[in-house]
């Protein structure tokens, strides 16, 4: 996808893009090649969500258990307990799990997230500078200054060399300083890298092992580990699809319609990355994805071609619409449901989520322990 155009060079505004016809001319040489490509980029997108639709179809629910639910009684209440009351471990509560661990780069990035004890995120960053997950995880320190936050976006880069996400949020970065031209080149690098990782399940499954090396139970582990990871790379995802939608536009004033798609293309692939990710993947990472999506095809000529497959870009926004309101309701049923269930039924939540999504999950739960 998009391959041949990691040379692109792209201006900042409408201005200096009128004011440089001798760039601008070296631009559209290279929007030649992007456009040969573009065939190539479409089908691949076209393939996600043909995937995506597969997949919520191969998946049906589990029919209706026999007995009724369990009565509730207070014990089953534990997620609801503990979104009230989040666990907050201590250092002497995690003393032993990172001697057990030999405070590794791993441990002790877990025993930063489940105590918020910056000295624990420090130590791995002086110990451990080149582990993609300590790059990762220094790049949403609170208060950070630009210079400090470059340097671990390059660090990252250098660690995770075939990850597209460090392009990505290294292509955030430039857009929010106004190097459009660096943001672009970066975006360029990222679509054509095939892996994708922001490490989601390695830091649930390192949360996990914290809570129950402290002696809490599988049910508060899951729970704890699932609802107090933050996700801030969705933040930065959904701001740099702002930004590439934004400079489309500027493209599409000055009447250069083909730079205008080649980004508009580069959000959506970007989007398509979240909505179609790894069935272990938070809902809510997928529903950036379409967000992200969505705001790309707003942007394109709702009745041009979209995939191989015959749909238009309006029929694809109206998938993507249909989704939505499909996701919102099975969380609306869901929600009642998943404060009551006992912490056994939690855990088979949970175990399907992990192999089937957290969609596949919800309908199981609704068929089994709904009304």
């Amino acid at each position: 996808m998009l391959i041949g155009a990691t040379a692109l060079t792209l201006v900042h505004d409408h201005r200096a893009w009128i004011a440089e016809r001798d760039e601008n001319e070296s631009l559209r040489r290279q929007i030649a090649d992007l456009k040969a490509d573009k065939e190539a980029l479409s089908t691949r997108l076209a393939r996600a969500n043909h995937s995506r639709a597969e997949r919520a179809v191969e998946i049906s629910p589990v029919p209706p258990a026999a007995t009724p639910p369990v009565a509730n009684s207070p014990t089953n209440n534990l997620r609801a307990r503990l979104l009230a009351n989040p666990l907050k471990l201590t250092a002497s509560q995690l003393d032993d799990y990172l001697k057990k661990n030999h405070r590794d780069a791993s441990s002790l990035l877990a025993a930063y997230r489940v105590s918020h004890d910056p000295a624990l995120l420090t130590e791995a960053m002086q110990k451990y500078p080149n582990d993609p997950h300590v790059d990762f995880e220094a790049l949403f320190q609170t208060n950070m200054t630009a210079e400090d936050r470059r340097q671990w976006l390059t660090a990252f880069e250098k660690s995770a060399p075939n990850n597209a996400l460090a392009n990505y949020l290294s292509a955030a970065d430039y857009f929010k300083s106004g190097q459009t031209d660096l943001a672009l080149k970066e975006m360029t690098a990222g679509s054509a890298k095939q892996a994708f990782q922001d490490y989601t399940m390695d830091r649930l499954m390192d949360d996990r092992e914290a809570y129950l090396d402290a002696g809490y139970s599988s049910a508060e582990a899951e729970v704890s580990s699932t609802t107090q990871l933050m996700l801030p790379q969705l933040i930065q995802i959904k701001d740099l699809a702002r930004a590439m939608v934004d400079q489309a536009n500027v493209y599409q004033q000055a009447g250069d319609s083909d730079s205008a798609m080649a980004v508009l293309q580069m959000a959506d692939s970007l989007g398509a990355r979240y909505a179609t990710a790894d069935p272990a993947e938070a809902e809510v990472s997928q529903l950036v994805g379409m967000a992200v999506e969505r705001m790309a095809l707003g942007s394109m000529d709702p009745a041009s071609p979209y995939g191989d497959d015959g749909q238009t870009v309006q029929d694809a926004i109206n998938q993507l619409t249909q989704e939505r309101s499909t996701l919102d309701a099975l969380n609306a049923e869901a929600e009642p449901i998943l404060e009551n269930i006992s912490d056994q039924d939690y855990l088979t939540y949970k175990d399907r989520w992990m192999a089937f999504g957290e969609e596949a999950a919800l309908r199981w739960l609704i068929a089994t322990h709904g009304q």
